[in-house]
């Protein structure tokens, strides 16, 4: 990417409509960047493209089902056509299973969670590397999560599957692309409170049982969106991006752990919202 950041840059997010994916479009726009807006609803994406627009964005709408990989040609088709080349693709649709034990869920939750989280990705990878390796190069963000270093995730074992997925995936085309210029970057944005760590669905009463420490645990390492956004924003302005960042390693945990005891302290700081589960069927 260019020494000067993100100004005049062209940026594809998946999934941007609602929660980190539009914090994070909105804030590459408002550094300068040309965005294309996506998601599965067009209706939501046309509205916030118009609303970057009025803040003097450029910014143009289009179809972003990721599960469909014609629309995510598209992206890259629209990215070119409107603003003739693509730099940056952020991976970022993805699918929360509800919580709860693995033979608890319907099976469809696993095919979901495939669909999205693993061949969305490979769609959008695949997409934006036939649009930048002739140009010499770009970046690709995978995000990671919970389950990319491959441990247990107990009562999130299709997000944690696809999610271990996601980094081996990016971990090899990091390893086949490392001469071309082509950056793929592996981004775990930590806890973040958006809608789908705070508005669960739960399975079973095992799956009920799991979520009773999760209001101590968002309190303790939850973060809005916008820290998130912030950080890869920043490594995305940098003349050579980094191939992996993770927020929530282990300095980041020590610093929220700090953070807590301070605010416990003082109490201070700003009010965390707890999980609020809501039960479903298998």
């Amino acid at each position: 990417m260019a020494a000067d950041g993100l100004t005049g840059q062209v940026a594809v997010v998946t999934g941007c409509t609602r929660g980190f994916g539009r914090v994070l479009v909105t804030m590459l726009a408002d550094h300068g960047a040309r965005v294309v807006v996506s998601g599965p609803w067009l209706s939501e994406s046309e509205e916030l493209a118009g609303e970057l627009r009025g803040r003097g964005a450029a910014a143009v709408a289009a179809p972003g089902d990721v599960t469909d990989p014609a629309q995510v040609a598209g992206l890259a088709d629209v990215a070119i056509e409107r603003f003739g080349r693509l730099d940056v693709w952020v991976n970022n649709a993805a699918l929360a299973t509800p919580v709860g034990r693995s033979f608890d869920l319907d099976p469809s939750w696993f095919e979901r969670s495939l669909q999205v989280n693993v061949l969305g990705t490979l769609h959008g990878s695949r997409v934006a590397a036939a649009a930048m390796l002739p140009r010499g190069g770009g970046v690709i963000v995978n995000l990671l999560g919970r389950g990319d270093d491959a441990r247990p995730t107990p009562h999130t074992s299709p997000y944690g599957a696809s999610k271990a997925w996601v980094r081996s995936f990016t971990r090899s085309l990091q390893r086949e692309y490392r001469d071309s210029g082509l950056v793929v970057m592996g981004f775990n944005p930590g806890m973040m409170l958006t809608d789908m760590l705070l508005e669960p669905q739960v399975v079973g009463d095992a799956g009920a049982a799991a979520m009773k420490p999760y209001g101590v645990v968002t309190r303790i390492f939850g973060d809005p969106p916008d820290v998130a956004a912030a950080a890869l924003v920043r490594a995305l302005s940098r003349p050579s991006p980094p191939s992996s960042l993770r927020l929530l390693g282990t300095g980041g945990m020590a610093r929220h752990v700090a953070r807590a005891a301070g605010r416990a302290v003082s109490r201070s700081g700003p009010d965390v919202p707890a999980p609020s589960p809501r039960r479903i069927e298998a």
